[in-house]
């Protein structure tokens, strides 16, 4: 008999924004359907709307959403961001009810600052639905340094404090990237990021190409991505005349946090004209760029912010596009990988020339890798494999 499951996420999956967020939520729920348990999705839509979406394509709306978007004048903003901050994003009152009549067995709820509201709709389903299993999954667990890089976020984060203490204290499985074996007093269940990779075309054959172009995709493009280690290295690289002409584009909102301080790095390294700040772009965009692009970069620092483990999605997006890329340490499902060029946890600027001899090595030997890296990848890095321990969970309730 299949389980049944509540997907709860505060992204819009039909909106344009945060699209790796909204693509594996997707592939998250696809693996959930295909292992016996029948999948709902609860997400904020259009004009104030909680829309609940089914696997078989049925759907119901619900009064409930709040307005996320840009509000004119500073008034505007300031009540809307401590509406949000105090109450969250999403109000369950019109939809609980509905929810507790479908029997779930299970709540997956992927983390987001709760508010007022959330708190409320856990405490419910507790009263009135003790059997329904509450899973809580947080994609990173150092939120507090990631809010900290914004004044907004971080008075949320601060008036939130106390719920996500009572939002642990509600789950019954926090679910993991880390190996740890209990968090927040609750059981912990690892769960590397997976990839859902029959949507990608593969790269095609790859000649040695000039210049050499470096794509580092990010939808708010962070310290921690390290991309400033690029760009030093780019720098030292540079000044040694090399034969060999290399661009790094960065695939990054403009008005992201960091954008500011990386353009003046680059002008300070004088590679101005070697970086290219490119904006966001569509997924077919993107995959575009992917075709034109010969080496990705990935997480190179999220040890400043405490984390040594790097599973990052970009690093599975880069694998199913066939894309051989450079990482941290921290991913052990790259870590051996002949088309993975692996660095330490440090400040150190990347190695630019020893990069370059890397992905021309590659390329001498076989210049139809991408399709031999892909699929070196493909079932290792399929959700079903990464989510084996959450259905297990799940099928034993």
């Amino acid at each position: 008999m299949k389980k049944k499951l509540l997907y709860v996420s505060n992204v819009d999956l039909e909106g344009g924004l945060i699209p790796g967020v909204v693509e594996k939520i997707k592939g998250q729920c696809a693996a959930f359907d295909r292992n016996n348990i029948e999948t709902a999705v609860l997400y904020p839509g259009k004009e104030g709307e909680i829309t609940i979406a089914h696997a078989d394509g049925s759907k119901r709306s619900y009064k409930g959403a709040r307005d996320t978007g840009l509000q004119q004048g500073f008034l505007n903003k300031l009540k809307q961001h401590l509406s949000l901050a105090w109450y969250g994003s999403l109000n369950f009152d019109h939809c609980a009810e509905d929810i507790l009549a479908y029997g779930y067995d299970a709540i997956y709820l992927r983390f987001y600052l709760p508010g007022k509201d959330l708190i409320h709709f856990l405490k419910k389903v507790r009263q009135k639905s003790p059997g329904t299993l509450i899973l809580l999954e947080y994609p990173t667990l150092n939120v507090g340094p990631l809010m900290k890089t914004d004044k907004a976020r971080w008075i949320s984060y601060l008036i939130n404090k106390p719920r996500i203490k009572h939002m642990n204290a509600a789950a019954d499985f926090i679910i993991t990237l880390t190996k740890d074996k209990v968090l927040f007093d609750k059981p912990a269940v690892f769960m590397p990021n997976g990839f859902e990779f029959s949507a990608i075309k593969v790269l095609g054959p790859v000649q040695p190409p000039d210049p050499v172009v470096l794509i580092g995709v990010a939808s708010d493009c962070a310290h921690y991505h390290g991309y400033d280690k690029i760009i030093k290295g780019l720098g030292e690289y540079y000044r040694n005349n090399p034969e060999q002409h290399v661009e790094f584009r960065i695939i990054s909102s403009l008005i992201g946090h960091n954008m500011a301080a990386l353009r003046k790095l680059a002008e300070e390294e004088q590679v101005q004209d070697r970086v290219l700040f490119c904006g966001t772009r569509t997924k077919a965009e993107l995959a575009g760029e992917y075709q034109q692009s010969h080496i990705g970069i990935g997480t190179l620092a999220l040890h400043r912010i405490g984390l040594m483990d790097n599973y990052s999605l970009k690093h599975r997006e880069y694998a199913a596009f066939g894309l051989t890329f450079i990482m941290s340490l921290g991913d052990d499902a790259f870590e051996d990988s002949p088309f993975v060029f692996t660095v330490e946890r440090d400040e150190a600027p990347v190695d630019i020339k020893r990069l370059l001899d890397f992905y021309q090595g590659i390329v001498r030997k076989d210049h139809n890798y991408p399709e031999k890296f892909r699929s070196s990848m493909q079932q290792k890095l399929s959700w079903d494999t990464q989510m084996q321990q959450v259905f297990s969970v799940i099928h034993k309730r």
